[in-house]
């Protein structure tokens, strides 16, 4: 130990007698443990930090698996599906006894009234819907009241509300009295019961709540389909192995129904942390992959620059050697000049990590943060630690195996000059991978930005400019039935269309570049009659075709005439007409959707949404099936509001300011406890929608970036350090008659040719590396003439200019004055 201090303390002396390597090192480090440090943590976040709740490891998911031969591709295929209906949720709870249950539906966006009078607040809040027994499932109790009692979570049960702290504190103003009081919710009151402490983590479904009510699962109602998730903790002295046998005596006729169709099904318990990644685990370790390129990369840059230090060092080490000193005690003191470097640089990494973090946690929505945000904790501090020493003993390794190899007569004779030469190839070897790693890097960033580019320019099937969209939930008591619904709409509409500057305004159950209700349909006539299918549906107004300007292509749009006693009527998309009537224009044709049969009347064009079925695109186009407002069955809407808030829509004839307040005062005047929860521009939901991509690619092109940037650096340190190698043989050349333009060729080429040699193994490599991203890429491949085209032009303009700016030196090359001071 302390010849390693002392080693150490030497390594800090060399360090500061030569203040332009350490800085390039550790600046060079720096960057590549920075970027592992920030990826780690989302990966530390979302795969490997314990959950928030006591003893996480009994805390699970159930989970439905399918697997068979599928009928469509006559392949095997299989899925794992954690969403559950009522039924299995009944027979969790009585038939599996190893486990304490509760079930969890969705978050969605509900009204809050808290107070009375000018001073009440009205908000826009998330509400989970949870069963009786989530909290003390997760571990979770209340510091005021308790959680749902088994009452109030039956059907038609009291209506009851337990607040977050936040909540709590904000709206409430932090009311010590507040339980048994009454608040409205969703346009009705409810009892406060509870209050959950501080910070408390409850994620569900990518959105953080602000307060949870009563789920009231059953067979039919929210639950009634595959919209509620099963999570159970391992109850004291039971094992995973019970649970499954238990598991596997549950829904014996789904599984008999299952294989009729020569499918094979049953149930298991999956780790709740697994399931709570909100489908970051495969991008985060893609991210993880690259920046251990970027940090390899880094270490290589290091390699080289400590290869031409050491190397010209190699006399001082030779006559170290003829005076005693062994060979292992001159490897560990220049491993420790490696590991003050690596510590250094981990720390100035760490500042930088932090700060990226800081950066991330307030630009990402919640729906890409992991439970419990991004920090650097004690994990990936140690991560940190250990990657800093070993990317000691990696761009150290080579030094290390020069040193070895010292000849101590020759070394002391020929002069340094004479030893570093022999180093430039071995430099070259290094340079030409740094770059192979770049060529993978911006390969995968070029196909993200591809993928991202395709996305955007879809075809949008209607006209963007001017529109302002809002939404507001109707998950109201007060809008269940038709009358209210539709005299809110009129009126709201009606209020809109006196906005000064307002061309038309409408109402939409969804927006183009947004998700659709799913919902089954059956073909009553045509090519497909009695097929039933599963199809995007939204309620709109008369004029929303109008205001959006979405082109009718056969038949006619809404009018004001289809009232609820007119025939029921609907218009599709050419998706929907395609698909499901095999036709163009199937005018006059039936379908039939919640038990009510409509009259296709109009198509209408494509417009990209977010998919709901059968798709992984995140915006693409699919059938959608449009009712009027006025002949949607109300249960459905009911039903619907639980999930989706309709969007008011209004389109201006020019870019105007104040719009939104004025849509706001409009709704007012006809319902001032309804507050818009967002007002959104079309490019915004687009971005929306694409959140994750955009993000991807930003962290992918900034880690491709910073790879290309230390290659080029990797170039200009080999050209230069050959450039001041060969100074008095260009010298003696040139004064022999050789041209300056000759010598900048002759010493370029060799940072050109390293540059052409990683260009071929980094396109050999690519070809398999970019399969990973196969699952990330929507309208190109992974092998993309394209994108491998900008990468080779990318890297060889790069390395000309790297290779070029150092040679240029010999064009001040005084033949003269070299030959005298060399």
């Amino acid at each position: 130990m302390t010849g390693l201090i002392a080693d150490l303390r030497y390594a800090l002396r060399q360090l500061f007698k030569s203040p332009g390597f350490a800085a390039v090192a550790i600046v060079t480090l720096a960057l590549g443990i920075g970027a592992n440090t920030t990826i780690f943590s989302l990966v530390n976040g979302f795969l490997l930090r314990p959950l928030p709740y006591p003893e996480p490891e009994r805390l699970a998911v159930v989970i439905r698996h399918v697997e068979g031969i599928s009928p469509q591709t006559g392949q095997f295929a299989h899925d794992d599906d954690p969403t559950q209906d009522g039924k299995t949720w009944e027979e969790v709870r009585d038939q599996v006894p190893s486990v304490q249950a509760a079930v969890f539906g969705g978050t969605s966006g509900v009204n809050l009234v808290a107070g009375s009078g000018p001073g009440a607040e009205i908000r826009y809040v998330q509400d989970m819907r949870v069963s009786a027994q989530y909290f003390n499932v997760l571990g979770i109790a209340p510091i005021l009241g308790r959680g749902f009692s088994a009452e109030e979570d039956r059907p038609n049960g009291p209506n009851a509300v337990i607040l977050s702290y936040g909540l709590w504190q904000s709206a409430l103003r932090g009311d010590r009295d507040i339980i048994g009081k009454p608040v409205t919710l969703k346009g009705e009151p409810y009892t406060v019961v509870g209050v959950l402490p501080r910070d408390t983590q409850v994620q569900g479904y990518g959105s953080v709540a602000d307060l949870w009510t009563p789920l009231q699962p059953h067979q039919s109602g929210e639950c009634g389909g595959q919209n509620c998730e099963i999570i159970v903790r391992l109850q004291p002295g039971a094992n995973w192995q019970q649970v499954s046998a238990q598991l596997s005596h549950i829904r014996k006729d789904w599984i008999d129904e299952a294989a009729k169709e020569k499918f094979h099904g049953w149930f298991y318990v999956s780790p709740l942390a697994q399931n709570l990644d909100n489908g970051m685990r495969e991008p985060v370790l893609l991210l993880m992959l690259a920046v251990g390129l970027i940090l390899l990369i880094a270490c290589t840059n290091l390699a080289g620059l400590m290869l031409v230090r050491i190397t010209r060092r190699t006399p001082e080490l030779a006559t170290r050697l003829a005076l005693g000193a062994t060979r292992w005690k001159i490897l560990r003191q220049l491993w420790a000049e490696g590991l003050v470097i690596a510590l250094l640089g981990a720390a100035a990494g760490l500042l930088l990590g932090a700060v990226t973090l800081s950066l991330l946690q307030g630009f990402l929505p919640d729906s890409l943060l992991p439970l419990g945000g991004l920090r650097i904790d004690a994990r990936v501090l140690a991560f940190t630690f250990v990657v800093s020493v070993l990317a000691s003993l990696l761009f150290a390794a080579l030094p290390a195996l020069r040193v070895r190899r010292v000849d101590l007569r020759s070394s002391i004779a020929a002069g340094s000059l004479a030893v570093v030469q022999g180093s430039s190839r071995l430099r070259q070897v290094l340079v030409s991978g740094e770059i192979a790693l770049t060529i993978v890097l911006l390969a995968g960033a070029g196909l993200l930005v591809r993928t991202l580019i395709h996305l955007q320019m879809l075809p949008k099937g209607f006209d963007p400019a001017n529109v302002v969209t809002a939404k507001l939930s109707l998950d109201d008591a007060r809008y269940r039935n038709p009358p209210a619904f539709q005299n809110l709409l009129d009126r709201s509409v009606a209020e809109m269309r006196k906005i000064p500057g307002a061309e038309d305004a409408a109402v939409g159950l969804s927006l183009p570049y947004e998700r659709g209700l799913n919902d089954g349909v059956k073909v009553l006539d045509g090519k497909f009659a009695g097929k039933d299918w599963g199809s995007s549906m939204a309620y709109i107004t008369p004029e929303y075709f109008n205001v959006l300007k979405i082109p009718v292509l056969a038949g006619r749009a809404f009018a004001e005439s289809d009232t609820p006693n007119s025939q029921p009527v609907a218009v599709i998309n050419t998706d929907f007409a395609r698909e499901f009537f095999g036709e163009p224009h199937p005018i006059g044709r039936h379908v039939e959707t919640s038990k009510h049969s409509y009259t296709i009347v109009g198509v209408v064009q494509n417009v990209v949404k977010s998919p709901g079925m059968g798709s992984d695109q995140p915006i693409t186009t699919e059938p959608v099936l449009y009712l009027p407002a006025t002949q949607t069955d109300q249960g459905l809407l009911n039903v619907a509001h639980v999930w989706f808030q309709p969007s008011w829509i209004v389109r201006t004839r020019q870019p105007l300011q104040g719009t939104q307040h004025a849509m706001q005062e409009a709704l007012a005047r006809v319902d001032s406890q309804l507050p818009f929860s967002g007002f959104y521009s079309m490019p915004e939901l687009l971005a929306q929608n694409l959140a994750r991509q955009r993000i991807e690619v930003a962290l992918v092109v900034t880690i491709a970036g910073l790879a290309l940037l230390l290659s080029a650096l990797g170039v200009y340190g080999l050209v230069s350090n050959l450039v001041a190698q060969r100074s008095r043989e260009f010298g003696i050349r040139i004064a022999f008659g050789s041209s300056i333009r000759a010598a900048i060729f002759d010493v370029g080429s060799d940072g050109l040719r390293a540059a052409v040699y990683g260009l071929l193994v980094g396109l050999a490599i690519s070809m398999l590396a970019l399969r990973v991203l196969r699952s990330q890429l929507y309208g190109i491949q992974y092998y993309d003439p394209l994108t491998l085209a900008i990468v080779i032009a990318v890297i060889l303009a790069i390395a000309v200019l790297a290779s070029v700016l150092p040679a240029l030196r010999l064009a001040n090359l005084d033949p003269a004055e070299t030959l005298r001071t060399e």
